[in-house]
């Protein structure tokens, strides 16, 4: 009797796992992969922020090296939960990703590793890896599931070589030209620009204003979208530093923001 009563909770407890990781999807399974494979890009995550044009959050993962990170758009109650994972919030009681990070341990199973593997119409596709006696279990389930359950057990998050040499976006920058003007700007990718209902990639997108900077004063916002400066066309952030450092008069320039076109006027000296 008590080994039927335990094979019944085995099996109550899979279904709850398999409701509790989305599987809405496929499940396979496989010998665990290398986590090093040269067709993945280990990541960590860098930055969860609120897209100032569309108020919808996005986190921002970063590869080992700090040089790029691959923008992600998030549900709102995701966004919670990742935070809250992020700043080590206790609950008093369990949580979904909680209560699933539970299950899977329960089961004897761990999350070897979570994958974004690819994009698609603007949506992006992950894989959670679970190990189980020796074999890799194989769910189909979004980025920001993956990402946030990944966070909770410490587990290594990946994403596609392919993919985030194709969407990622620069983190570096001048340490002159930030400092001097106050601006961090990235290149505008295509989901970017689609992002943020701009029709091009020609032009540079403002990831951040320091408070209190010339870039300030001038009224540049986070979110906006350089398109001109002096007059000349800015399709690249190293257009725009040539226009800046070059300026010795103010720059009028020309942003696009929240859908419509600003002008403003530019005091890099």
């Amino acid at each position: 009797m008590e080994r039927n009563h335990k094979r019944g909770v085995q099996t109550i407890a899979a279904i709850c796992l398999a409701a509790s990781v989305l599987l809405c999807g496929k499940m396979s399974w496989a010998q665990p992969a290398p986590p090093d494979s040269k067709d993945l890009v280990p990541v960590t995550v860098h930055q969860l922020i609120v897209d100032p044009n569309s108020m919808q959050p996005v986190v921002f993962l970063a590869d080992s090296q700090g040089e790029r990170v691959l923008p992600i758009w998030i549900g709102p109650c995701e966004a919670n939960s990742l935070n809250t994972e992020l700043e080590g919030v206790k609950t008093p009681r369990p949580l979904t990703y909680d209560f699933t990070a539970t299950i899977i341990q329960k089961l004897k199973a761990k999350v070897q590793r979570a994958i974004v593997t690819h994009a698609k119409d603007g949506t992006y596709y992950a894989t959670l890896i679970l190990e189980l006696g020796g074999a890799a279990v194989e769910v189909d389930a979004r980025p920001s599931d993956s990402i946030i359950l990944a966070t909770k057990v410490k587990a290594p998050i990946f994403v596609s070589r392919k993919l985030f040499r194709e969407n990622s976006v620069s983190l570096k920058q001048e340490i002159g030209f930030e400092s001097s003007y106050g601006l961090t700007v990235q290149e505008l990718t295509s989901s970017l620009a689609q992002s943020f209902s701009f029709q091009s990639t020609r032009g540079v997108l403002v990831a951040d204003v320091r408070g209190g900077s010339q870039a300030d004063k001038d009224g540049v916002q986070r979110g906006d979208i350089l398109v001109e400066a002096g007059g000349e066309g800015v399709p690249d952030v190293g257009t725009l530093r040539n226009a800046l450092s070059k300026g010795k008069t103010p720059l009028k320039a020309r942003v696009f923001r929240k859908g419509n076109f600003v002008s403003l006027t530019l005091n890099p000296k």
